[in-house]
């Protein structure tokens, strides 16, 4: 289990990061961070299903979504059954996250995304 705990800590840490690029780069004059910042979006799907009371559901959904190439945070909130997703367009998108949730075994339907 300890093995597990290091990779979700990290990603915590790394998604806490990335909420907080958008913020430095508008602070800042314009150049690569800013426009490295403004590249970033963001979806909400819904996945209902998620009722282990071990939270594994929530796992199985995060690390599904969390390991997609151009992923920078996943969020999980059980109580809602929602999932924020932040991502890099034109690396991944909304049909990119539904499909990794289809294969972890969960439903689920986009609720907001740019352009959407």
């Amino acid at each position: 289990m300890k093995n597990l705990t290091r990779p979700l800590a990290f990603a915590a840490v790394l998604a806490s990061l990335a909420m907080a690029v958008p913020a430095v780069a508008a602070a800042g004059a314009p150049g690569s961070l800013r426009a490295m910042a403004l590249r970033f979006s963001q979806a909400v799907l819904h996945i209902p299903g998620m009722t282990c009371s071990n939270h594994s559901c929530a796992t199985t959904v995060y690390m599904s979504l969390v390991r997609l190439p151009g992923v920078t945070g996943v969020g999980v909130d059980e109580a809602t059954q929602e999932v924020t997703v932040k991502y890099i367009p034109g690396r991944t998108g909304p049909a990119v996250f539904l499909k990794a949730v289809k294969n972890a075994g969960f439903p689920g339907t986009l609720v907001h995304a740019p352009g959407a």
